[in-house]
């Protein structure tokens, strides 16, 4: 029989979420944890970007939906978003890069981290992945 081993998340105490200024003021690599296994390091990236959140496969009916995001940290293998509302592991995220590029993700998970706020971990998605993304110039709307 296996086990569920719980996370501890951290408190959500509205004292504790950072102000505009210091969110968007972090730059840099991020901390390294001892048993941290990813392949590429993050980096803070701290942005608004447009966003085009496509629906779950299991909802033929249902429309993408234009958004404003923001951008935690990235690596060359994803990046950590900010959204509003939950968003659902499979789900595909396309937005516009400051060089607009428009890149598609892909969602690996995501939680919530405070009211009307959950953090989401994403996957960069090529083209050979089924990506409609990587043109320059074109609008997310």
């Amino acid at each position: 029989m296996s086990q569920i081993i719980e996370e501890e998340l951290p408190p959500s105490d509205p004292t504790e979420v950072e102000s505009d200024n210091e969110f968007f003021a972090k730059a840099g690599p991020l901390p390294v944890h001892w048993d941290d296994v990813r392949r590429h390091p993050r980096f803070y990236f701290r942005s608004r970007v447009q966003a085009l959140i496509h629906p779950l496969k299991n909802d033929p009916a249902a429309k993408p939906t234009t958004c404003t995001l923001l951008t935690r940290d990235l690596s060359r293998g994803g990046l950590n978003l900010l959204h509003t509302q939950q968003l659902f592991p499979g789900q595909m995220v396309e937005f516009a890069m400051a060089d607009g590029v428009i890149r598609t993700v892909k969602i690996a998970w995501c939680r919530k981290v405070a009211n009307r706020c959950y953090s989401a971990g994403a996957q960069f998605v090529t083209k050979e992945d089924g990506a409609e993304g990587g043109k320059k110039g074109e609008q997310v709307s």
